[in-house]
């Protein structure tokens, strides 16, 4: 084994990007097979010839629409148009060939999707760029989240972060936080595959489930697309969202072109390229009553907290707080000749945010900005020594930059004391002040990857791969600090002196670390008549690459005590993962599918190097956490059962039943130095279980309409649903006492109903509409309202419903397409109450409201009850056009 993994060491296939063609050719007379008829992908280099049984096999095709030739001496050609081929599918052509003794000239077929996936082994979702276009959508994760088993980013109830997302066979995840990085827009996408099943041994690093993009390429012919489009927030909700009650230009504004053709530098050396500026200063106002410096309340004696002063001086105008801005580009160059073909993929996109915080409503210019930007070049090359053999060597190169601050000068005379406009008492908006938290990271990964495959006969497809990741963490965080808290003048007066305390103290830390990854696999795609397996293994290594205190419980290194000043390397981790996948086609209408597989993730980068310099605050109460450079890879053993069948003509149902056993889920252990000062660490002590039930019925476009209804019950249970919740228990006093069973986890969405309806024809008009509905997602209930007894989890939300609409009309102006369309995000303007008081359950409504003190400011409870965060966004209207040449 160990000889094994040395050879391949530097292979890979991580992510597949291409589908198969395969079929038989038969005579239609005696349904013989047809021996060494041509089979030609028009407009492409790609094709085949039967074998003495009339089979054929294409590999390696790039997902897409093809057309077909087949011809053979003594037959009538046989044309077969709008053949769909997915990534790691295959799409079955099966010919019976007329003998020119019968004159019917050449045969044109228009091919039809079929409605089942015979060699499906697991349930996934594929989109195309075509059904994007239909969609009431602008962003991959809007799209991933109308997938069957997809709730606000949780796989099939697993934590947020358990997904590996690949662009072209590479990934973008973010190791540092587990999200993906670039965002890549529709435009560049040619099909996304999203699995949220059990997945093969060729991708790795998650546990509930996959998204893969494959990007475009040029074309031989020129081709571009221009779209633009405007729009805004109109709700009568205005109580809760302010400031929308005027038709104005600063909603959301969206600009994008794509351009893609032959350079005319090579032959056959094309690009694609795409850009897009979007803003939008959102649906989350403030109101300027005070400003960041000088406003506070003024009490005349100081004695009597009832007689005060308010001090605002702010113009009252509305700030927006939940703003956004980027700026996208993606290119590719691409270059095939003989059996080579070479790729270079860019993607670049810069971010500016500011995220909403209820306490600043009125003196919104004191909140932070956030600012990212990522890089990613990407080189492919790929040869094809046979039809049957295809070989790739990728290199890649990931940048994501993060930063935030309030103002870029960190010593800017704008900054005031921490604590002021700090409210004096509950329900109340702050009353000047500023955040002054401030944060720099970058994470760099580097990706090597060397990818094998062939067709070793008609029945068995290897897979052979490994891939080495080499990272780069840099991390620094600081908060202005008032440096001479309590000390006063000659006056009497309080001395204020801003700044940071030296690097590497609770409020200044910063550190580099530099882990690596290594993995390999190997698969077989076996295609039988009765049967198609997928069965793999995977191995992967990890290497955090640090050291830690020798002893965990001297950690402030006190020479008293033993193992001070003594570190040692953190033990590396490995693992080795089986994975299969079965499915048995019953007829042409119907297969079923088994699936099984052991999914290993290391955790967030962020979480083992988290105070990474062991700063433990000498008090007896609980107030430091560390990370744990030696967290083991957390586990999960998923099982899935499925049944595709036809009911009627162009409609299908899908039916998936799953359940995943999920253990060393990252939770938090409390430790207590030899000191006696306690601090929680990270450990693998975490767990859970998810079984559910999905139920997906499909009508393929057709009659012009065309429909995707999909149920999913689930239940999720674990014992923590936050890798903190330890920590916090016991934080309270007395300690509040962990979960001895399973409880539901925070997003454990019982009934989740997603429904997608489109009509029209489109080369004229078309009308897109989703439906969503989701029952009310748990939250812990306040103990004063539940007899004193504390129940995690066991209170409900109440449900979610939204309906989103696209709708388009086609024009042809001077001879090109030009397209205007409708786009309506909440088409009902529903309030979805996504976060709720404990006392009642309820957004804006909060029974403790009857032990509040009297309001030291100038707003109301009510006023402070109807917070925008707890909602959905708004009914927002967009209207825009595109135009293709």
């Amino acid at each position: 084994m160990i000889l094994f993994f040395a050879l391949v060491i530097n292979m890979e296939l991580f992510g597949g990007t291409t589908g198969r063609i395969a079929g038989k050719i038969r005579d239609s007379e005696t349904k013989e097979g047809v021996i060494g008829a041509s089979v030609i992908i028009k407009g492409t280099n790609y094709g085949a010839a039967t074998d003495l049984e009339g089979d054929f096999y294409i590999n390696n095709l790039p997902p897409g629409k093809y057309t077909v030739i087949i011809s053979s001496v003594g037959y009538n050609k046989y044309t077969l148009e709008n053949v769909i081929v997915r990534i790691d599918l295959t799409s079955r052509v099966d010919v019976e060939l007329v003998p020119t003794s019968v004159s019917v000239g050449e045969v044109v077929v228009q091919a039809k999707r079929p409605l089942i996936t015979k060699d499906l082994t697991a349930s996934s979702s594929i989109v195309s760029s075509d059904e994007i276009k239909l969609m009431p959508v602008e962003n991959i994760h809007q799209v991933i989240n109308l997938q069957a088993g997809v709730v606000n980013g949780h796989f099939r109830g697993g934590r947020s972060g358990e997904v590996s997302y690949l662009v072209d066979g590479v990934t973008v995840t973010d190791v540092f936080n587990g999200g993906m990085s670039v965002e890549v827009e529709n435009n560049s996408i040619r099909e996304m595959e999203v699995i949220s099943g059990t997945f093969n041994a060729e991708y790795g690093q998650a546990m509930s489930g996959i998204v893969n993009i494959v990007t475009k390429d040029g074309g031989s012919n020129y081709e571009g697309n221009v779209s633009a489009y405007v729009g805004n927030y109109f709700t009568t909700h205005t109580d809760i969202f302010q400031n929308l009650n005027k038709v104005n230009l600063q909603g959301p504004r969206d600009f994008q072109v794509t351009f893609s053709g032959p350079t005319k530098i090579l032959n056959n050396l094309n690009f694609f390229i795409t850009g897009r500026y979007y803003r939008d200063d959102g649906w989350m106002y403030g109101r300027r009553i005070y400003r960041t410096t000088n406003d506070r309340p003024v009490f005349p004696n100081p004695a009597d907290q009832k007689v005060w002063i308010d001090t605002h001086t702010g113009d009252s105008a509305w700030v927006p707080m939940n703003p956004y801005e980027k700026f996208s580009f993606n290119g590719k160059l691409s270059y095939g000749f003989s059996n080579w073909k070479f790729s270079y993929n860019f993607f670049w996109d810069d971010n500016r945010s500011k995220r909403y915080d209820h306490s600043y409503k009125w003196t919104p210019d004191g909140i932070m900005n956030h600012y990212r930007n990522n890089t990613i070049n990407n080189l492919q090359i790929s040869f094809l020594p046979s039809q049957s053999t295809f070989a790739t060597l990728k290199f890649s190169s990931n940048i994501h930059k993060y930063w935030g601050y309030l103002y870029k000068d960190e010593y800017d005379s704008r900054y005031v004391e921490p604590n002021q406009g700090t409210p004096y008492t509950g329900y109340t908006f702050r009353q000047g002040g500023n955040q002054t938290d401030r944060y720099n990271r970058h994470t760099f990964t580097n990706i090597i990857q060397f990818a094998i495959e062939s067709q070793l006969s008609k029945e068995h497809k290897i897979k052979l791969g490994a891939e080495a990741r080499l990272h780069e963490i840099f991390n620094s965080w600081k908060t202005i600090r008032n440096l001479t808290e309590g000390q006063i003048d000659s006056t009497g007066k309080p001395i204020f002196t801003l700044g940071y305390s030296d690097p590497n103290t609770k409020y200044n830390q910063i550190y580099v670390r530099k882990p690596y990854e290594i993995s390999a696999y190997i698969q077989d795609k076996m295609e039988y008549d009765i049967m198609i397996i997928n069965a793999g293994v995977r191995f992967d290594y990890f290497n955090s690459n640090t050291n830690l205190p020798a002893d965990i419980r001297n950690p402030l290194n006190n020479p008293n005590f033993p193992m001070a000043n003594v570190k040692r390397n953190a033990e590396v981790e490995y693992q080795i993962s089986p994975r299969l996948g079965v499915s048995f086609p019953i007829s042409d209408k119907g297969a079923i599918h088994f699936s099984y597989g052991h999914f290993f993730q290391i955790p967030s980068f962020e979480n083992l190097y988290s105070n990474y310099n062991y700063i433990i605050d000498q008090t007896t109460s609980l107030s430091s956490t560390v990370g744990n450079p030696e967290l083991k890879a957390q586990k999960t053993v998923k099982y899935e059962l499925g049944l595709q069948q036809v009911l009627f003509p162009n409609v299908s149902v899908d039916l998936s039943v799953y359940y995943s056993d999920i253990r060393n889920l990252l939770g938090m252990e409390i430790l207590k130095t030899y000191e006696g000062f306690l601090f929680g660490r990270f450990v693998n002590r975490d767990y859970g279980n998810v079984k559910g039930l999905i139920i997906s019925l499909d009508k393929r476009f057709a009659d012009y309409f065309s429909a995707k209804i999909d149920y999913t019950y689930q239940v999720a249970q674990g014992n923590a649903s936050d890798p903190m919740q330890n920590y916090y228990n016991n934080q309270a006093d007395p300690p509040v006492e962990g979960n001895k069973k399973v409880v539901p986890l925070s997003w454990d969405q019982t009934h989740t109903l997603n429904i997608a309806l489109t009509i029209g024809d489109p080369m004229d008009w078309t009308a897109g509409l989703v439906a969503s509905y989701g029952s009310g997602a748990p939250y812990t209930e306040d103990p004063r309202y539940t007899r004193g007894l504390r129940f995690e989890n066991l209170g409900r939300k109440p449900s979610t419903f939204n309906v989103d609409l696209r709708a388009n009309k086609v024009f042809n102006i001077f001879g090109l397409n030009f397209n205007s369309f409708l786009l309506v995000y909440n088409l009902f303007d529903i309030k979805n109450e996504y976060g709720v008081n404990a006392t009642t359950g309820r957004a804006g409504v909060d029974l403790n409201t009857k032990f509040a003190a009297p309001i030291i400011g100038m707003n109301t409870i009510e006023e402070y009850l109807k917070n925008p965060a707890d909602y959905s966004a708004p009914r927002r209207i967009s209207i825009g056009f595109n135009v293709n040449f």
